[in-house]
């Protein structure tokens, strides 16, 4: 299989057995660090089995390779792999080391983000599937979370090559699409990507559980129309029932174990782009009829299995959108909207422009940094925290590698004469002090917290510091501190303390990636 990305003409025209051949041909990368903690745990003297495949179902691609190799020697055996375990040990150790070795290699911010933003979909289908079916299929357990986990994973590549598609997809579920778009009139024709991730699918011989999963989307609508229909009249279980009970197919139909991975991905993908959404609450509604519980006790599930895989997947810096960051938000304004969504009921915030705020972060999150010069990004910086948020004042400090400490080069909202421009802030790595950063993405400190002489702080930050309340947030690449944004006063006075902090982190978010963009443009 070639590392190498193939050709792929205009999808709008294109024949799909080409297409299928060049994503048939295409490897999916990993990072290094990913490959070597695997290959550690395979080079063990006492190999655990159990701790490998927990290994594997955390690296997406890796255990999609995995299962691709294992499926070409179970296609000439006539057998099916079933669960990673098997997989596994259909290879054997030896093999199994190589193939993750051969594995392309690429840091996370080399990988295209709508590649690591289908993942995450993935990832939160995997966690919404042992929430929610864990205890209900014990035994199937295995089973249920490599197919839950794989069932987009045709998709995976075809977004990786062209990850323009997952944008175009994305629009249109946010009423963002362009109109007449070549492009979208492709993406939006779901039968023909369902043929094409189906065939893509029996190619790697992966799951037959998968591929019975896009039977029952594919053949089977009018079956998933009259459970929906059931499922509606949430409010009347023994209704329910009873009309399961009249229609033996539909009620057969529930019983299949596959259409639980068809509807944790359901739940998945509805989630990424609004909770309140009517398609999210049809597949609400469908497993609460499938699991026999309320559509309450569903819903609360399904938020609190967010909040884990959000938990899972989070890392400073990281660009991803996760959907638990959407249910702090009042209902009817979780919809994700790219940088608009938390903005949204900031609108109303006293001093603060949240067009200036989204203005400013969508230009700073750019995958080609649109900065001549670093003045320039931290001003853009600098006033959405001030303009954008309305806090009082605000500033940026970066680590000099020279000097080995943090320089505060940037300020908004300070007198002159209390400017801490060229103020030292200490070294920031490899102490107590840069451990502290490192512990959170955001950090609230006072006054009174510098009298401690248990606190890792520098003194000089108490030059900074007002009376109120100081935030930092950190800025990291590979794990090492880069920076440092600070803001001091109240922020979106509307909102609620939780909601100032995500506003904050989203900026300290799009602020890391501007700075990462920009060191690899100069």
């Amino acid at each position: 299989m070639s590392t190498e990305q193939p050709k792929i003409t205009d999808m709008a025209q294109d024949d799909i057995g080409i297409l299928r051949q060049n994503l048939n041909a295409f490897v999916l990368p990993i990072e290094k660090k990913q490959q070597l903690a695997l290959c550690s745990y395979l080079e063990r003297e006492m190999l655990n089995l159990s701790e490998l495949v927990a290994e594997l179902l955390r690296v997406p691609a890796a255990a999609l390779q995995v299962c691709r190799v294992a499926g070409d020697l179970a296609r000439r055996r006539d057998i099916d792999i079933l669960t990673l375990e098997q997989a596994c040990n259909l290879l054997g150790t030896h093999r199994l080391n190589k193939i993750i070795k051969d594995l392309p290699v690429l840091e996370a911010s080399e990988m295209p983000d709508a590649y690591r933003q289908i993942l995450s979909i993935s990832e939160h289908a995997l966690a919404q599937s042992q929430g929610l079916f864990a205890h209900r299929m014990a035994r199937l357990w295995h089973e249920v979370s490599l197919a839950s986990l794989l069932f987009l994973s045709p998709c995976w590549v075809l977004v990786y090559l062209r990850p323009e598609i997952f944008a175009e997809w994305d629009a249109h579920h946010l009423d963002q699409a362009q109109q007449g778009a070549e492009l979208s009139l492709w993406l939006l024709n779901s039968e023909r990507v369902l043929e094409l991730a189906q065939k893509i699918a029996q190619d790697w011989w992966l799951p037959p559980w998968i591929m019975q999963g896009y039977r029952s989307l594919s053949t089977s609508r009018k079956t998933i129309v009259k459970a929906l229909h059931i499922a509606r009249d949430s409010q009347h279980p023994q209704e329910q029932q009873a009309a399961l009970d009249a229609d033996r197919d539909l009620s057969r139909w529930l019983t299949l174990p596959a259409n639980s991975l068809v509807m944790a991905n359901g739940l998945a993908l509805g989630a990424h782009h609004d909770w309140d959404a009517r398609h999210t609450r049809r597949w609400q509604q469908l497993t609460a009829l499938y699991l026999g519980q309320s559509v309450a006790e569903v819903q609360a599930a399904s938020h609190a299995n967010a909040v884990n895989s959000a938990r899972s997947l989070h890392h400073h810096g990281s660009t991803l959108w996760l959907p638990a960051e959407a249910l702090i938000w009042p209902r009817g304004s979780r919809r994700h909207q790219g940088m608009a969504a938390v903005t949204t009921t900031a609108a109303t915030a006293s001093g603060a422009d949240s067009a200036l705020w989204r203005q400013a972060c969508t230009m700073l999150a750019s995958q080609h940094s649109p900065f001549a010069n670093l003045n320039d990004l931290i001003e853009t910086a600098l006033h959405a925290t001030t303009r954008g948020l309305g806090a009082e004042q605000s500033w940026v400090a970066l680590y000099n590698p020279r000097k080995h400490e943090l320089i505060v080069l940037a300020e908004h909202g300070f007198a002159k004469t209390k400017s801490p421009v060229g103020l030292s802030l200490g070294e920031g790595r490899g102490n107590a002090w840069g451990q502290w950063l490192q512990s959170d993405a955001c950090h609230e400190v006072n006054s009174a917290l510098f009298a401690l002489d248990t606190e890792p702080f520098p003194h000089s930050l108490s030059h900074i510091a007002t009376e109120g309340t100081t935030r930092l947030l950190p800025l990291f690449y590979k794990k090492q501190l880069i920076g440092l944004l600070g803001t001091q006063g109240e922020t979106a006075l509307s909102l609620t303390v939780d909601k100032q902090r995500l506003a904050l982190i989203k900026t300290a978010e799009c602020l890391n990636r501007a700075l990462v963009s920009f060191k690899q443009k100069t």
